[in-house]
Formats: structure tokens, sequence, C-alpha cells
């Protein structure tokens, strides 16, 4: 049985993936192959075709297409009744106008497969519980909105979902965050890692957000005060100064607030049932920090977080869930790591080499050896291996890579490369076996989607990637999972005694993740990194390629 899984072109990142017998094969991200962040509203066109191509088939031998969003009147009728009436009104005139404008994007041939419509959240939890390993676990699914509510709150065995309460759109703490976010001089739907980081420079109010009614278990959102707090931050922000106290200050009330919401949510979920996992799922999943609260509050043990856990996971969920509902059996889904995109030769690779007149590359046997010692002298590599990962953060195969414990490595990478705020942290990718001795009350973390605490005798060994508060959001490496990834890492500790690497994306500044060589070879000479390393070929930037850039300029 094939299935091919979509994203509803209304999502704000949208992709595709491609089961086969409940086999995960292929899965990727639009934005990857269009060039374009996120592909917002743009249909996966080219990631549908991706994993076709890599399954070796066309779409005459796909069985069922499977959207990871719900049909029309399932998304329009919920929103008129059962909250706010209001919003309900504006939410339900939104969904109406957007879903029948971005249904035509979906084409005619893939409609001929009479395609099945999933519910969004659902294709959510799906992609992240049946690819847990959890046999029972209590879930939490969150975002702006879905369609017909902003989430919910339930619980998982098998092929069985029970639904406890769904979360109105009118209470969406997807949606407060992102507007608070925009109110704060950012980009919503884009930027809400932001906020998260600048909180940890701020104090938050003791009282939470003054619009969210905290006097029952499960808190909501009083919608006539929520117009006067955002009225209050448009008088006292100043969006080009984002470090000014205010801003700080409303950034920490905003993150604390949204923790404790969804801790309550937890502490009611747990109650009707004895799981002590927890899978969390939805675009505020990638919310790391809350993620952890959830995992340290003791009311669980376990947790796993989806990678891909923005709106492109839910092309999995949705294919999921139809190989359930034709099937009635669980699919071995195979999603032990999250690299599911294109991959390429050391043959295509210096192809790309050769057709982009690069002046200065070598081939290395032993590529890993080389690129720690590299890493070691302080020099900052842009490292090209293997599938590309899902989801928005990368890990471990289109990375840009430095010597954690350098104090100005991640001021180098800011200033050279990244062009970001200079106030944001980078990330550890540390070996699995060292993990404990780095992060206090460790738990698995192979995907940045947890923050932990520093141990205060470790954090000079990893400054640039550790944050102001103390802490990381590190990804822990496995041998099994990522060998050559893991192997440069070791090879780095065997000169440095740090089994740990500062890791952030291979793009530059509102760019996707690089997909092709020619992208990474295009970056890398837009830019400031030091060496390209892609396969087992090094390439280096000659004298020539730094002559009259104020980036590259070596002094």
């Amino acid at each position: 049985m094939v299935i091919l899984g979509i994203t509803h072109p209304i999502s704000q990142d949208n992709g595709a993936c491609l089961l086969i017998d409940g086999k995960l094969v292929a899965m990727a991200e639009e934005e990857r192959f269009i060039r374009i962040k996120f592909a917002p509203r743009i249909f996966c066109t080219q990631a549908v075709q991706f994993c076709l191509d890599y399954a070796g088939i066309t779409l005459k031998d796909v069985d069922y297409v499977a959207v990871g969003f719900d049909r029309f009147l399932n998304n329009i009728i919920p929103n008129l009744t059962g909250q706010h009436v209001g919003y309900g009104f504006l939410t339900a005139g939104f969904f109406s106008i957007h879903m029948t404008r971005h249904m035509f994007k979906i084409p005619r041939t893939l409609y001929k497969k009479a395609p099945k419509f999933i519910n969004h959240h659902i294709s959510h939890v799906n992609s992240a519980f049946h690819c847990s390993n959890f046999d029972t676990a209590n879930i939490l699914s969150l975002d702006g909105s879905g369609g017909n509510n902003a989430g919910f709150i339930g619980y998982a065995e098998g092929t069985k979902l029970d639904i406890y309460r769904e979360i109105n759109n009118s209470d969406s703490l997807g949606h407060m965050f992102s507007r608070i976010t925009k109110l704060l001089g950012f980009r919503p739907h884009a930027d809400e890692y932001k906020v998260m980081g600048l909180a940890s420079f701020g104090s938050p109010d003791p009282d939470g957000l003054p619009f969210i009614e905290w006097d029952k278990q499960l808190p909501y959102i009083n919608r006539k005060k929520y117009r006067q707090y955002r009225k209050w931050i448009h008088n006292v922000v100043d969006p080009k100064e984002p470090m000014k106290k205010v801003s700080q200050d409303i950034a920490a009330t905003a993150q604390a607030s949204l923790e404790k919401v969804a801790l309550r949510m937890l502490e009611w979920g747990v109650q009707k049932n004895k799981s002590r996992n927890l899978c969390v799922s939805g675009g505020i999943a990638l919310n790391c920090a809350m993620n952890a609260k959830l995992l340290q509050s003791g009311l669980i043990d376990n947790i796993y977080i989806q990678p891909s856990s923005w709106d492109s996971g839910t092309a999995l969920g949705a294919a999921i869930q139809v190989y359930i509902d034709k099937t009635g059996n669980i699919p071995d889904v195979g999603f032990t790591n999250p690299y599911w995109g294109p991959e390429y030769s050391n043959e295509e690779i210096e192809s790309a080499i050769i057709k982009s007149k690069v002046t200065k590359y070598r081939y290395v046997e032993n590529i890993c050896v080389e690129t720690a010692k590299i890493l070691s002298e302080n020099k900052i590599i842009g490292w090209f291996q293997g599938r590309l990962e899902v989801g928005p953060r990368a890990l471990g195969n289109r990375s840009i890579l430095g010597n954690p414990q350098n104090p100005k490595m991640k001021d180098l990478i800011n200033l050279k490369i990244k062009g970001r705020e200079p106030w944001r942290p980078f990330a550890p990718s540390i070996l699995e076996e060292y993990a404990s001795e780095y992060l206090e009350n460790y738990h698995y973390s192979p995907y940045m989607m947890l923050t932990f605490k520093i141990n205060p005798k470790k954090i000079n060994d990893i400054i640039s990637a550790t944050h102001v508060d103390g802490t990381a959001r590190p990804q822990t490496v496995s041998q099994e999972i990522n060998p050559k990834f893991w192997e440069l890492i070791n090879e780095f500790r065997k000169l440095t005694s740090i089994p740990v690497l500062l890791n952030t994306s291979f793009n530059l500044s509102d760019e996707p993740i690089v997909c092709k060589p020619e992208e990474a070879i295009n970056t890398f000479y837009r830019c400031g990194m030091d060496c390209l390393v892609m396969g087992n070929y090094i390439v280096e930037k000659t004298e020539n390629d730094y002559k009259g850039s104020p980036i590259l300029k070596t002094n």
C-alpha cells in the first residue's frame, strides 16, 4: 500500500511524505526545494515529486493521498459554536475565504485519487505518537489553529485516540504567542523562538499575562482584556529595540504564561489515565523551554516531540491515519531519525564543485579526522552530509559548526555568517555518551526540542553554546543514528577533550536550510565560513575570494 501524505496549501509550513506498507520512505519540506522560507500557502509540488522520485514510482502507483487538514464544513461549523461568538465568526470567515482560495492549489491529478482529508490536530498527534515507540501517551497538540480548533488534550493507546478536551480558537496559545511576537517587533509564524530566547533576559510578571483567566483548571483568554493588553504593548514597546527592559519582561511573561497553561493542561490530562508518557505536537511543540518544564513537572517520565512538529509534520500524520483506517493496524513507521530528504553522492558533489568553478578544493579520505582538526583551530565549517533532515533545526547533516569552547565563536558566526541578533543562543551537539556530564537532569534529546541547565563545571567547555541563563538546547548525537556526525564530534573530542560542537543551521538569515551541493557552495561564498565540507570534499577560499568583501576579509 502506497500512501502519499501532503499538507493542505493553507498551511504555514508545507511538505510531503511517502509511506509504503506503513514504513516511511521519504519526507521533506517544500521550502528546501523552492528556496522560499517556510513555503507558506504554497502547494508542496516539488516535495511530492522528490518523494515519488526517491521511491522510484509515479503518481499512478499511489493508492491513497492523505491531506493534513479537515474538509471545509468540518473546519467552519465548530467555530460558530462553543466559543467566544465574535471571534468564532471571524475565524469561520477567515477559513471560509482561505480554504476556498487555497483548495484550488491542489492539482487535479491528486483529486483523481480521491484524497482523504484528516483533522489537522489528529494529523499532528499521529506524527508524534506513532513515531515515539510509546505504547500509551498523554497528548498535547497546540498551535495557532488547525481550522476547527487550536489543539486538544487527549490520550493515545494503539490505534485509539481519546480527545479529552478541545482548545477553542478563541483560547489559542499559538495565536496569542504569535501576536505578542509581532507586537515585540518580530515576524509572527516565524520568529516565536526569538521571544523564547529574549525571555531569558527579562523578569516575568508573577501574575502572568493579565488577559489569561486562571480561576479554572484549564485557563482561558478574556478577549476584552486581551485587546486592552495589545494596545498597552503597542504604546510601551519600541519594535526596533527588543533589548529594552519592557520588551524583555513582556517576553518573559509570555513565555512563563505559556509554560503555566501547558502545565495546567498536562495536570488535567494525567488525572484521567495512568500513562507516564507525553507526546507534544503542533507548532508550540517547537518551544523547547516549555517542553522542558513539562518534562521536569514530575507528572511524566518520558516525552517525545516530533522534530517536524510544525505544519509539514501533518503530511506524515495524515498518511498514518489513512493507513490505520484502511488496515486497522498500527504502522511500523520506522521514524528512528530525522534524515528523510535528498542525499548526494561524492560524484554528484564533485560535479557541482566543478560546475561552480571552485578553485580550491580537495578530496580527503578520512574526512572526519581532517574536519575535526580544522574545527579545533577555531575555523567555522559548513557541514553537508547524507540525507537532508526534516524540521526547522539542523541536526548534523546540513549544519554550520564551530568550536564551542571559544568564547568568541558565537559572535563570530553571528557577525560573519548568520547576521542574527547577538543575544540569541546557538545549540550544542553532544555525544550521547557524555550528555549526562554536561546536562543536569539529562533526558534523551536527539532533536533540539528540550532545554537543560548546563553543569556549572562544564560551562566554560561550551561557553558559546550556552545561553545567558546557563541553559542550552542540545542535540544528543547517537553513533547508531548518525555515525558520521558522531565520528566527527568524537575526533574533535580526541583533540580537545570536549565531546561537543556548536551547531547551527546551514543557511543565511531568512533563507531555508540548504538542500543541494550547489546551494551549499553558493552560501559558502556569500558569507564568512572558512571551509565547506561536503561528502569527502573540502572546499576552501582563496585570497581572491576575500578581496573587496567586508564579510569575508580576514583582518
